[in-house]
């Protein structure tokens, strides 16, 4: 069965619109915008039902960008990646509550441990999706210009004490990123190791 990018790109080719050998790479693109966008729908939509919209906003704005610009683990199907995707974020509604009793101190050095460890690793690319060079320093920048945005937005959130709010939410959609980096890059480095041995 085809999936909804597919049909999309198909349709494309047939009307001239795009030539038809880039049918997969449009594909590609569309069913990952059409994902991405069902996936955070239905994240918000789920921490409003659950009382819990601003720590969704605010994981759902953390991993989305990040994921998106310094990329990480990936999944070998759909199914496993949907999956571990909703896993992961029922662990974060659930753990917020344990992170929320943590002394405000020790979020803020997790905080600063967690960037540190995203910018030394960031960009993290995948077997069937390396980056170019060009691409590693774009991604590098963008993951750079997150981290400023979000160390002020933290600063602010830490002044006005909305931490429960906002601040350990934040520390905790980190501590999600950096731990999808780490695995990745695990995971890639394992890959690459088993393909030189080969």
């Amino acid at each position: 069965m085809l999936s909804l990018g597919h049909k999309l790109s198909k349709k494309y080719a047939t009307n001239g619109i795009i030539d038809s050998e880039y049918i997969d790479s449009y594909a590609y693109i569309f069913d990952y915008i059409f994902n991405f966008a069902l996936y955070n729908f239905t994240l918000i939509l789920i921490g409003f039902i659950l009382h819990k919209s601003a720590i969704t906003i605010t994981y759902v704005i953390i991993t989305g960008y990040l994921r998106a610009v310094a990329g990480g683990y990936h999944c070998k199907s759909h199914i496993t990646c949907t999956i571990l995707s909703y896993t992961v974020f029922a662990l974060y509604i659930s753990l917020n509550t344990i992170v929320s009793t943590i002394p405000i101190y020790i979020s803020l050095l997790i905080f600063v441990i967690s960037w540190i460890l995203i910018l030394i690793i960031s960009p993290v690319d995948t077997p069937n999706r390396p980056f170019t060079d060009t691409m590693k320093k774009a991604a590098k920048r963008r993951v750079l210009i997150l981290f400023i945005g979000d160390s002020v937005f933290t600063f602010f959130s830490f002044l006005i004490h909305w931490n429960k709010v906002l601040l350990y939410p934040n520390v905790l959609s980190l501590t999600v990123c950096m731990t999808g980096l780490y695995a990745g890059y695990i995971l890639n480095s394992l890959k690459s190791h088993k393909f030189i041995n080969k």
